[in-house]
């Protein structure tokens, strides 16, 4: 009777190299969500810094080269996407509407497609015209 159970039971080193999506997506949640945290704050103080609304230390580029970088457009809208794509993931799940283990690549899929997209459009679309 042992041997039957040890035949059905993956050994632990199977069971250590699955491949754990759900603590993949709620890591790159948590990860977004504090770069998220990091990002809009200086997005909106360079905003008002170019404006010359609050102070800035002119030591580092100007608020309005700042505000306008196309890297943190770009890390933004990633961000963005990835948290707002993983929470209505679960929110799907919570509701039983997808399956706990499905959606990952293709959420991943869609955010990454449609920044890709994006930044097609308007940073290299616009450069052929």
């Amino acid at each position: 009777m042992n041997d039957t159970l040890e035949t059905e039971r993956p050994s632990k080193i199977e069971r250590r190299l699955q491949n754990y999506r759900g603590t993949w997506a709620w890591l790159i949640q948590r990860i977004s969500a504090i770069c998220l945290f990091l990002l809009i704050p200086v997005k909106i103080y360079t905003g008002w810094a170019a404006r010359d609304m609050v102070p800035y230390p002119e030591t580092w580029m100007s608020g309005k080269k700042v505000h306008l970088n196309s890297s943190i457009d770009i890390a933004l809208l990633l961000f963005f996407l990835l948290h707002g794509f993983y929470g209505l993931r679960v929110i799907l799940m919570d509701f039983g509407i997808i399956k706990a283990n499905s959606f990952f690549w293709r959420t991943m899929i869609l955010a990454l497609g449609i920044l890709g997209t994006v930044v097609w459009y308007v940073y290299f679309h616009r450069a052929e015209e």
